[in-house]
């Protein structure tokens, strides 16, 4: 403002007479306006840095509180983030020991079905085994059934016995030999023959003990009927039969005695005979 007074005080003084006074108003009040339009910028520029300055401190202050500001919110979107990062990693954890634990039990369900399908398999196996073996056992006996019929038949076919006691122990000690049997003497089976029926194959005794339990002895040997089924051969299970009769007798004394003989023997062949 001091420069704008001492810029109007070295403008030229005007003298003028009342009669230009209206001229000399007119005159003033233009060169006012030029001076002014020429200073006001001048004043301006001069008063314009600090002005400036301000504005840009201002637009410091505020990009600074800005800055902080976004520091802020940035470090609280940090500190967010890393609870929320650690939640997330733990949970993924947890999840794969969750998921080590079910493979785990599945690997054992797996390893148990295993197991139980190999014992029943075991187990199957053990019984088609079993049944086989049994199946085979039964057809051997099957099969060696056969074989004593079918050599009895023959041997029949081509020897003829006579019917009477010595053919009977004859006929007797080949069915024993054909089925592997041992063979009593034929003075032991004649023995035990006389002593017991007198050479009678359908002789029966119903006083005796025997007799008295419901079994009484039967045949030419004399034996009781739950003795004859143990030791009759198969094919050979009529207990009137002389032949089938000696050949259960001569069994049952192998069992007894050893044999028939000792039986006999140790009664003297028929001199001091007793039961047996």
């Amino acid at each position: 403002m001091r420069r704008i007074k001492h810029n109007l005080g070295r403008l030229p003084q005007v003298r003028m007479g009342h009669h230009r006074m209206p001229d000399a108003v007119l005159g003033l009040g233009l060169a006012g306006a030029i001076a002014v339009g020429t200073l006001l910028p001048i004043s301006q520029a001069i008063a314009s840095p600090s002005s400036d300055r301000a504005d840009t401190a201002a637009v410091a202050a505020a990009g600074t509180q800005d800055a902080n500001r976004d520091g802020d919110q940035a470090a609280s979107r940090s500190e967010d983030r890393e609870p929320v990062q650690q939640d997330q990693g733990q949970q993924n954890q947890d999840q794969g020991q969750q998921d080590q634990q079910q493979a785990q039990q599945d690997q054992a369900q797996q390893q148990a079905q295993q197991a139980e399908q190999q014992k029943q398999a075991a187990e199957q196996q053990a019984e088609q085994e079993k049944q086989a073996a049994e199946q085979k056992a039964q057809q051997e006996k099957q099969a060696a059934e056969q074989k004593a019929k079918d050599e009895q038949a023959a041997a029949s076919a081509k020897k003829t016995y006579p019917n009477n006691l010595d053919g009977w122990i004859e006929e007797a000690r080949d069915v024993l030999a054909a089925n592997g049997q041992h063979v009593p003497s034929a003075k032991a089976m004649r023995a035990a023959a006389i002593a017991e029926s007198s050479g009678n194959p359908n002789a029966q005794n119903n006083w005796d003990s025997n007799a008295k339990k419901g079994t009484p002895s039967i045949g030419l040997t004399q034996v009781i009927m739950p003795t004859f089924k143990a030791y009759a051969l198969p094919g050979h299970t009529d207990i009137r039969n002389p032949v089938d009769n000696l050949v259960a007798s001569s069994r049952y004394c192998d069992a007894r005695y050893g044999n028939m003989d000792n039986m006999a023997a140790a009664r003297g062949y028929g001199s001091h005979w007793r039961g047996y």
